[in-house]
């Protein structure tokens, strides 16, 4: 690739055409202080497009640093001769690895970018190869799916305010609906496992009651959930998961009421507990019983004979 090193006024550069760009809206503000400092030692690498603009091949950060510092021209490494799109996203790509790891999100970006230059016989172990990921067909599409999503969406994954996991989740929703659940996450402390919980019961929530996602997200109950200022974060997310889960499984809310509302009245102590089985069908219930000696052994027998002959029995365990 051959580049001639030119001085060229910023105002002709299309910081607008992000042809080339991986990352998100560039952040210029840990650059400035070292340019100012110390000047920029590493041009620029720019195209010239036929309408005698400049097009950014790396260096986007760079540019906007200059920028904000009210430069008017700038040294670049201007790219010349016959080189084709998909050579120039190599150039970005390589760039960008030469001195740091790429994020999934900008892995994201890459393969919705470079998928239309590359032949799908080898599509994977190429984009693979360039982009850094492991050459493994489910990791490709979970990554691949990212790129259809909003960018402040893949702000907040970048963030680890949403999980890469939740976020893939989130791919077959709108844009407008990913925004939604984004909004609800941002003001929440969860883990995956409850983002994904959370995700598939108000898809589910929305089905079955015929609404739409953003009706569900916004509903007073929620709402009233999140706005409780005696709550932490933690909490709100524990209420609102409740909240959903019986809202998607009304007959399950019922019955486990009518299970713990039985199991108080058995009057159970520390030592002995009944455990129904999961979502109360069908299964064996569990005792558990905790002793350290005969005497407590004793004690245990007749609790449990107290339980046996308490009415309250039969309701714990009548089948949901």
């Amino acid at each position: 690739m051959k580049y001639d090193d030119k001085l060229v006024p910023i105002l002709e550069i299309d910081t607008e055409d992000n042809m080339f760009r991986l990352s998100l809206e560039p952040d210029p503000n840990s650059l400035i202080a070292a340019i100012q400092s110390v000047g920029l030692i590493n041009p620029p690498v720019l195209r010239q497009k036929e309408d005698l603009r400049y097009r950014i091949v790396c260096g986007f950060r760079r540019i906007s640093a200059c920028r904000h510092l009210g430069w008017h021209e700038i040294d670049v490494r201007l790219v010349v001769g016959d080189v084709s799109e998909l050579d120039l996203f190599e150039l970005a790509i390589l760039d960008n690895r030469s001195h740091r790891a790429i994020s999934v999100v900008e892995q994201a970006r890459g393969i919705q970018k470079l998928e239309p230059y590359i032949p799908s016989e080898n599509r994977l172990e190429t984009l693979a190869s360039l982009l850094g990921f492991p050459v493994n067909k489910k990791v490709f599409q979970k990554i691949r799916a990212l790129g259809r999503l909003p960018e402040p969406v893949l702000a907040e994954v970048l963030n680890n305010t949403l999980s890469f996991e939740a976020a893939v989740h989130l791919c077959p929703f709108s844009p407008k609906e990913a925004l939604c659940f984004l909004d609800l996450f941002k003001g929440l402390k969860l883990s995956q496992n409850k983002q994904i919980e959370i995700i598939t019961l108000v898809q589910e929530i929305a089905m079955r009651e015929d609404l739409w996602i953003k009706k569900v997200l916004q509903s007073s109950d929620i709402k009233s959930v999140l706005e409780r200022p005696d709550l932490n974060r933690n909490e709100k997310g524990s209420l609102l998961r409740a909240y959903l889960k019986r809202r998607r499984f009304p007959a399950l809310a019922k019955t486990q009421e009518r299970i713990v509302k039985a199991l108080k009245a058995l009057r159970l102590n520390e030592h002995v507990h009944i455990i129904p089985p999961p979502y109360f069908e069908g299964g064996p219930y569990t005792l558990r019983m905790t002793f350290k000696n005969q005497d407590d052994f004793s004690k245990r027998l007749k609790t449990l004979d107290a339980i046996a002959k308490n009415p309250d029995l039969k309701k714990v365990l009548e089948p949901y």
